[in-house]
């Protein structure tokens, strides 16, 4: 059984409002297919790049709420997030939802990097005991220009 917390340790509390590293993701014509292939979408803008372009779209559309593969290098140390900043007695961890916010259009060919930054903790009890409850923000800008396509709210639930 995990030792309940009073409150949040100054570690804790210092981490709101921190970023981690930057995250370069790849939008590929068949991460695009087989997303939308897999939520079900139909619309030929997201299968056929004709389709698309005759739509007024550069390339093939990336379905809503798919932002690319994160780019693997195994012989790079990895990015770690906000919460590698501060130490948790909580071992168990579940996703409590994600809000995608489209910003601008995704497309086949673009590289987008995304920072995720910490926006709330907070202790609360639960059927389960005591539960830490995690908020942030990752925002998903396009390498090209500059131009933010994207924003995720997501809620983590430690316990």
């Amino acid at each position: 059984m995990v030792t309940e917390l009073p409150d949040l340790t100054d570690e804790m509390k210092a981490a709101v409002g921190t970023s981690g590293p930057a995250t370069t993701y790849e939008v590929t014509t068949l991460g695009i297919r087989t997303f939308a292939r897999a939520v079900g979408y139909g619309n030929a803008i997201y299968f056929d790049e004709d389709e698309a372009k005759k739509k007024g779209h550069p390339a093939l559309v990336a379905p809503p709420g798919y932002l690319g593969m994160p780019v693997f290098n195994p012989l790079r140390q990895q990015a770690r997030g906000p919460r590698a900043t501060f130490e948790t007695p909580f071992k168990r961890n579940l996703n409590g939802g994600t809000e995608v916010e489209p910003v601008a259009p995704v497309y086949a060919g673009d590289v987008l990097e995304a920072v995720t930054t910490l926006s709330n903790l907070a202790l609360t009890k639960g059927r389960m005991g005591q539960m830490l409850i995690q908020t942030s923000e990752t925002v998903y800008t396009r390498q090209s220009d500059g131009k933010i396509v994207a924003k995720t709210r997501g809620t983590g639930i430690s316990y």
